[in-house]
């Protein structure tokens, strides 16, 4: 494999989104996106904090670590696994959702580590948590809509669900050049 330089990558970049999901988390669009999906490039200046909501797509998707490391936790269903509320997220645009349908599931988590160099895919229905390092980028090919709807995980505990899927005022911040 021939590598491609990381600033060849990003002097294709446009349309930048700052704080993605987690602080210091950016997306950029590389090439014209159109209906079969489209590629991004993710990259985190910093360690990332918090969990992110578990969650699926709408797309199947791969990702090559081109820098830094990323890891993917999944979560599968078992009978052995914790509590959760699956509740379907309706998409309106980036950022602004709509909660659905919702279903009592029990799940387990599974992490894997990638580093520069390696790569994963996803397919649209499964659910996972991603957790960047510092100073990580990462090519993400997202292929076309599979789906109408996506899911969020959210804990059951004491008879109810814990609301932890959020999106804040800082969150999904479009840069003006």
């Amino acid at each position: 494999m021939i590598p491609i330089p990381l600033e060849f990558i990003r002097s294709m970049a446009r349309q930048p989104v700052r704080n993605y999901i987690a602080p210091g988390l950016s997306s950029y669009i590389i090439g014209a996106p159109h209906e079969g999906g489209c590629v991004r490039l993710f990259e985190s200046e910093r360690e990332q904090q918090f969990a992110i909501t578990p969650h699926s797509h709408r797309f199947d998707f791969h990702c090559l670590v081109l820098q830094g490391r990323v890891t993917n936790r999944l979560w599968r269903k078992s009978t052995a696994g914790d509590d959760f509320v699956e509740t379907k997220l309706i998409f309106d645009s980036l950022g602004k959702y709509k909660r659905g349908a919702t279903e009592a599931v029990r799940r387990v988590s599974h992490d894997t580590v990638y580093s520069a160099g390696q790569g994963y895919a996803m397919k649209a229905e499964e659910v996972h948590s991603i957790y960047f390092g510092r100073d990580t980028s990462v090519l993400f090919f997202e292929g076309p809509n599979v789906l109408n709807t996506s899911v969020i995980l959210e804990p059951w505990v004491d008879e109810k669900a814990i609301e932890t899927f959020r999106v804040e005022p800082w969150m999904f911040q479009k840069e003006t050049a």
